[in-house]
């Protein structure tokens, strides 16, 4: 299998590649194109211009670029006979480009070729425990990731991989609104969803706040949500959604809450490299391991596995891409009611 990457930043290094190197996927290949000349990654044979890359006979590309160039990186692609095409989260990062990407879906021949990916979009163990919809009276989701401090005593990030200080400058439209909203939602509407639930998805925006705890000013495009809480139904259930990335030492919850009409929660969380399903009765807690990192499973079940997506269930790709769409639209539209028109 030829695999082809195109931008070759932290997520391939930190995230891709060790995931891959533990899944051990025979006779793959990869390839690479940055369009930072120094970036060359152990594991990946690097491409000197993008249309090097898409000129192999590649069996699937993965758009790894800064999601600003998401879309322009996908037009390209499309020009191209790759059969399979996978788009990290976001798929795009402005209402302008979803509209455009929108346009190029509604060639049937484009839509089944790509896929809107969120790794957490397999997080749908909780599924097993629930037996219809109907239980379900409200479900909360939460992403609040550790942080730490710097010299000045004020919050600082944590690379998601490494635990090391994030380095980078993080700003609008980088905050956690989009950066890891996406995450919870997919994980929420994907188990609504294996369960019988329609795609019904509205979202609004309690409030925001910085880094520093200050509320995000209208007409600031510039300042980097460092929280957020939002509320909106899924299918017609109930949700909460708390965003932190700078949650402190004691941060590191990763999922959702759900709370059915008998009393009973089902709850699903990380817990180091692994993840945790829970149902908590009044006879107790009872709890199903679910062993290893989420990337592992990702890249197995959807993207290059024997039974990956796009062979397993071609069909669904499309709706897999709507659905990472829906929810990408709701959370953009979020940042214009907080910011103003931008």
């Amino acid at each position: 299998m030829l695999a082809g990457f195109i931008g070759l930043g932290s997520v391939i290094e930190t995230a891709y590649l060790p995931a891959l190197r533990r899944i051990s996927l025979p006779l793959l290949e990869c390839y690479g194109y940055d369009a930072t000349p120094t970036r060359q990654i152990e594991g990946i044979i690097r491409c000197d211009s993008l249309d090097e890359l898409l000129a192999k006979p590649l069996d699937v590309v993965l758009i790894t670029t800064s999601s600003l160039q998401h879309l322009p990186v996908l037009e390209r692609v499309l020009q191209s006979d790759i059969p399979a095409i996978v788009v990290e989260k976001p798929v795009t990062a402005t209402l302008e480009q979803l509209g455009i990407l929108q346009v190029l879906l509604k060639n049937q021949q484009n839509a089944a070729r790509v896929l809107a990916l969120d790794h957490w979009m397999v997080r749908t163990q909780a599924s097993n425990h629930i037996h219809n919809i109907n239980e379900i009276k409200c479900i909360e989701g939460f992403l609040l990731e550790p942080s730490g401090f710097n010299a000045a005593g004020e919050p600082i990030a944590l690379n998601f991989a490494t635990g090391e200080e994030d380095t980078r400058q993080l700003r609008h439209p980088d905050g956690v609104i989009v950066d890891i909203g996406t995450h919870t939602l997919a994980m929420m509407r994907e188990t609504v969803h294996q369960l019988g639930g329609d795609d019904q998805l509205t979202v609004k925006l309690s409030y925001a706040r910085d880094r520093l705890g200050n509320a995000i000013a209208t007409g600031d495009f510039t300042t980097a949500e460092g929280e957020a809480l939002l509320t909106g139904t899924l299918s017609g259930i109930p949700f909460t959604l708390h965003l932190n990335k700078y949650a402190g030492p004691a941060g590191g919850q990763k999922g959702m809450r759900i709370h059915l009409h008998d009393g009973q929660i089902i709850n699903i969380d990380r817990e180091g490299m692994n993840e945790v399903v829970e149902r908590i009765s009044e006879k107790g807690t009872e709890r199903v391991l679910v062993a290893g990192p989420l990337y592992d499973r990702c890249l197995q079940d959807v993207v290059f596995g024997d039974q990956r997506l796009f062979l397993r269930a071609p069909d669904e790709v499309p709706a897999y891409t709507q659905r990472r769409i829906a929810e990408v639209t709701a959370l953009l539209e979020l940042q214009q009611q907080l910011r103003g028109n931008h």
